[in-house]
């Protein structure tokens, strides 16, 4: 008997369906390739490999020499027939056709082998639930058949009601008698069918009579037209991946297992209760559940069906129970959902969950969520973790940095490793707990729900990532007038760009806040505050397009003027240092590392100093120049206040004027850094030493917390007008003209152009703020302030403690005036800042550019135009191409992980998030939904926000729309006890917690329902 031969026809001509990369190299993991799955498949029968190709065929034949090429020189304009032609094959030989852009297992292909057919054909009868997210329009574009059994019919037709439909999953195998065939009628193909799909071809063979029959894979394959599409084939349900990993993994261990489906358990429920007690005895186990929905590349969820803990398998009835309620909890009825019974894990010392690659940019990073206190293994899946930890690890050069890794987590990568090279797949979510004995469990593993596509190469990201290390090492020298030997960066010090433009803005943003404040403003008003003149010195800088603040610089510039440069170099290295020492302080810098004004508790400073090594007459000196900076502040607040209405008269001149709208977006910028910016930046800085003044006074108890908050809910500022205003409106007090020309200019982001102000969408900032703010009553300001008033001389005499000899009315002037000023000033200038966005808008329009493109356009190349640098006629050409690049820019700059605080080099490949401690505001417990205002799919309508808790990554004047309705409290991610939405929320009385963190606020936006409890000053996730 002859041996039969073998050929294998790859179809890769065509450009692939979503991206630019050929799809046969698509990435399945690091070192695995589309192409290496379909070729792995056939390996068992040796066949003889012919790819026929086109498109990127360089690229191809450089990764794979050894196979057989064959061009399709027209692959532009003809389909997956004309290429099939291409191929020549051996007589006599069995041919393996498929798209190369499908992944199949070696099953398949014995399979279709094994069948007494002439043509074999892979269908899917599961293809309208393949994955959870395919679209109609993907739905619609699948190439359907009709079939009965193991019959192929013909080509799906929707009216024929009683035959099965099923997707032709682009994989046939011919045999030899096809072949010879189809080479006799290669002119008819060629030049009558070449722009078809292998259906056109079933349905020709078909009307040949050949013999033609199907294998249905059941959803086991996999296609590139979708990215979401490789990780269910490539894992499968909870229980499968478990079972497939569990004889093979050596670096970890994973549980043995009981699993069934719900058909099964229907079935014969008593056979698997027995082979529950006869697994596993009186050893406690976990009833688990595996759906088919939960654990797919597409919709994780995880969490979102019943496991039973602790359960005594000795006990038949437990076991139906606990089974029971598993089942019962699948919503969908689907029978091939799994359950999965294990041993419980004993003696656990860690526990968490692992991203092996960043959750919403698929970049090059393990992110690992981990608890080591608490001793349950699902206490983070759960949220019930209070002291859960964040570490972060570049995928490069991970060995090199071992000794950062904590020693309770030594074996974790390198069984993470493992488990994404048995499975060829390295975008991974799995949960696991670590032993006493430090060996590792793996509890699951599942695919990654990701909707970013992994960038095409990972070296991007870690040539950025030198790029920046070689930057911090070069500004570690100081060639200006700052002091200290080294420097650290952090989001949050001072002029916090976290909090502000965020830690990842585009380029205008950016630009916009180093011109408006932090090149050369932040440094002006210290000088003239008092402090040390460190001019010419910026306070950003940009590491991979992150905002970072010189905090060397920061510390330089709160160090009083009256002191001499050996004592302010001390104090410098000593601020560094202890920041260094104590990361979790980033984003409270001015109450736990560095004293910035003189205040009731400053023996709690001196006590600090004293222990660092200062001198109690260099502890004085230090003293006398804060108390000065502070009686400076007392005096010139009331002159900064009135400055502001000074530049407020100028916008109307500016606005007025006729001045093309690149020129007076311009004009109104230089203005507010002029006349806008700087008087802020005076009043922010004396906002700080008043409310620092009446917190201190609080903690050596000169007045109580009750005294304190009735003060500060007296104060109106801009968010407590638009309330009161937007109640007018309600009233018929106030026109509807005159209350958006007031607010209209807002935005949520106030240096973002792509931004809406509350004048372009008034149904959504405005008007629901009217209509909400009927319900809410606005307590008279004499009710407020009772508390105040009955403590306040207690609070003004204690001054004199001070050596501070002002009026009681220039001191609760100043007090008044400085708060409220902050919050006027910055309305005020935002509003220059705000025009001068939507007439950069508008002048984009005029060359052909929206808005989105306009944020990625440097503010240096507006004012080149401006000056004639640029052209006019080549505007378009040159800002397109530069918005081009600084979008490209801004995509790598999204998916770099950096810490807030940078202290050392390692730090770009490896660091912990600090276990920021909120800022909490107000009184009282509350249990509420938790409403994620940044969610892409977020309605903020209607009533969706009352008796909600908001939870926002940091927020401005711009977001106070959210106080016109009835919230239960406020959560930010970034922000400080004196930051914006702190003093806003102080006024209305409401629960907040400010600056959680980013590690908390990460594990927050996946809560449904949480408490918050001001009062213990603690967060719980209910559900």
């Amino acid at each position: 008997m002859t041996k039969s031969k073998f050929s294998q026809i790859i179809l890769g001509a065509g450009r692939p369906f979503y991206g630019v990369k050929s799809s046969s190299l698509k990435e399945v993991s690091s070192d695995t390739r589309v192409l290496d799955w379909i070729l792995q498949a056939g390996k068992y029968l040796d066949p003889k490999v012919h790819f026929v190709a086109g498109y990127q065929i360089d690229e191809i034949v450089e990764r794979y020499p050894n196979l057989n090429y064959t061009i399709n020189p027209k692959w532009k304009n003809t389909g997956p027939i004309f290429s099939l032609m291409q191929a020549k094959v051996d007589d006599n030989s069995i041919c393996i056709v498929s798209y190369g852009d499908i992944v199949f297992r070696e099953k398949t292909i014995k399979e279709l082998m094994s069948l007494d057919a002439e043509v074999g054909v892979a269908v899917d009868s599961k293809w309208k639930e393949r994955y959870a997210t395919r679209t109609e329009e993907d739905m619609n574009r699948s190439e359907k058949v009709l079939i009965s059994g193991k019959e192929f019919v013909g080509l799906y037709k929707d009216t024929a009601q009683d035959l099965l439909d099923a997707e032709f999953i682009g994989l046939l195998v011919l045999k030899p008698e096809v072949i010879n065939f189809l080479q006799k009628k290669s002119s008819l193909f060629k030049s009558k069918m070449g722009n078809e799909t292998l259906l056109k071809l079933l349905e020709f063979l078909q009307q040949n009579r050949f013999d033609i029959k199907v294998v249905d894979v059941k959803g086991d394959w996999a296609e590139l037209n979708e990215a979401n599409d490789l990780a269910n084939f490539v894992l499968g349900t909870k229980a499968q991946s478990l079972k497939r990993l569990e004889e093979v993994i050596t670096l970890s261990k994973i549980a043995p297992q009981v699993s069934f489906n719900v058909k099964e358990w229907n079935i014969n429920p008593l056979k698997i209760v027995r082979n529950i007690q006869e697994k596993f005895k009186t050893e406690k186990v976990i009833v688990r559940s595996s759906a088919i929905s939960e654990d797919s590349f597409d919709s994780s969820n995880a969490g979102a069906y019943e496991s039973i803990l602790d359960m005594d398998p000795s006990s038949k009835q437990n076991i139906i129970d606990s089974i029971t309620k598993v089942v019962s909890s699948y919503t969908d009825n689907n029978l091939a959902n799994e359950v999965l019974v294990q041993p419980m894990i004993e003696d656990v010392c860690v526990s968490g969950v692992v991203f092996t690659k960043t959750l919403s940019e698929s970049a090059p990073y393990y992110v690992i969520n981990y608890d080591d206190s608490s001793k349950e293994t699902d206490s983070i899946t759960s949220g019930s973790s209070r002291e859960h930890k964040t570490l972060v690890v570049l995928r490069k050069n991970i060995s090199d940095f071992s000794n950062l890794i904590p020693t309770s987590l030594k074996g974790l990568i390198p069984a993470l490793e493992e488990i994404e090279n048995l499975l060829d797949f390295n975008a991974l979510d799995i949960e696991f707990a670590i032993g006493i004995k430090g060996e590792v469990h793996i509890l699951q593993v599942r695919p990654l729900t990701a909707n970013k596509n992994a960038v095409d190469s990972d070296s991007i990201i870690f040539e950025s990532i030198e790029t920046s290390k070689q930057q911090f090492r070069n500004l570690q020298e100081n060639n200006s007038f700052a002091l200290g030997k080294s420097t650290i960066f952090g989001v949050m010090p001072d002029w916090n760009p976290a909090e502000i433009i965020g830690t990842k803005p585009n380029r205008l943003s950016f630009d916009l806040y180093r011109y408006l404040i932090t090149d050369e403003v932040w440094a002006k008003q210290r000088a003239e505050y008092g402090y040390r003149d460190i001019r010419p010195h910026p306070l950003l800088v940009s590491f991979s397009g992150l905002p970072y603040v010189d905090v060397r610089a920061s510390f330089n510039s709160f160090i009083p003027n009256t002191l001499d440069n050996n004592l302010a170099e001390r104090l410098v290295e000593y601020y560094l240092h202890r920041l260094s020492e104590n990361p979790q302080y980033h984003d409270k810098v001015e109450f736990e590392i560095v004293p910035t004004c003189f205040s009731f508790n400053f023996d709690v400073w001196q006590d600090r100093f004293t222990k660092g090594g200062f001198t109690k007459k260099e502890i004085q000196e230090l003293r006398g120049g804060l108390r000065n900076i502070t009686i400076g502040a007392i005096a010139r607040t009331k002159d900064d206040f009135a400055s502001v209405d000074k530049f407020k008269k100028r916008f109307k001149e500016i606005s007025d004027s006729q001045l093309p709208p690149l020129d007076k977006a311009l004009l109104l910028l230089e203005d507010c850094k002029r006349h806008g910016t700087l008087v802020f930046s005076h009043l922010a800085r004396s906002a700080f030493i008043s409310v620092t003044l009446l917190k201190s006074a609080v903690e050596k108890q000169v007045i109580s917390q009750e005294a304190m908050d009735s003060f500060m809910n007296s104060i109106k500022t801009v968010a407590h007008e638009f309330v009161t205003d937007a109640k007018e409106v309600a009233n018929k007090n106030k026109n509807w003209e005159d209350f958006i020309e007031t607010y209209g200019h807002l935005r949520p982001g106030t240096y973002d152009i792509t931004s809406e102000t509350y004048a372009e969408n008034v149904e959504k900032y405005m008007r629901p703020v009217v209509d909400k703010v009927k319900k809410i009553t606005i307590e008279e300001a004499q009710d407020k302030e009772l508390p105040w008033l009955y403590e306040r001389d207690k609070f003004f005499n204690a001054f004199t403690e001070l050596d501070i000899n002002e009026s009681y009315d220039n001191l609760e002037n100043f007090l008044r005036t400085s708060i409220e000023g902050r919050e006027y000033a910055k309305f005020i200038f935002s509003r220059n800042l705000s025009a001068a966005l939507s007439l950069i808008i508008e002048f984009g329009k005029s060359i052909e550019l929206n808005k989105k493109e306009m944020s990625h356009i440097s503010l240096s190349s507006l004012f080149n135009l401006r000056a004639g640098i640029i052209g006019s006629e080549a505007a378009h050409q040159k800002l397109s191409e530069e918005s081009d690049f600084f979008k490209k820019l801004h995509l790598k700059t999204n998916k770099i992980e950096l810490p807030p605080l940078i202290t050392r080099e390692s730090d770009f490949h490896i660091f912990m998030y600090p276990n920021s401690q909120p800022n909490y505001v107000g009184s009282g417990k509350i249990v509420a939904e938790l409403v994620n205002l940044v969610s892409e799919n977020q309605n903020y309508f209607d009533s969706l926000l009352d008796g909600r808790i908001l939870l926002i990554p940091q927020a401005d004047p711009g977001f106070d729309w959210i106080f016109g309705h009835n919230i239960a409290g406020l959560i930010t991610m970034y922000g400080g006890g004196n930051s914006h939405m702190a003093i806003r929320s102080k006024e209305f009385g409401l629960p907040a917690a400010i600056g959680v963190g980013e590690s908390l606020y990460k594990t927050l936006s996946t809560a449904s329902i949480i408490e918050l409890d001001v009062s213990n000053r603690k967060i719980e996730i209910i559900s």
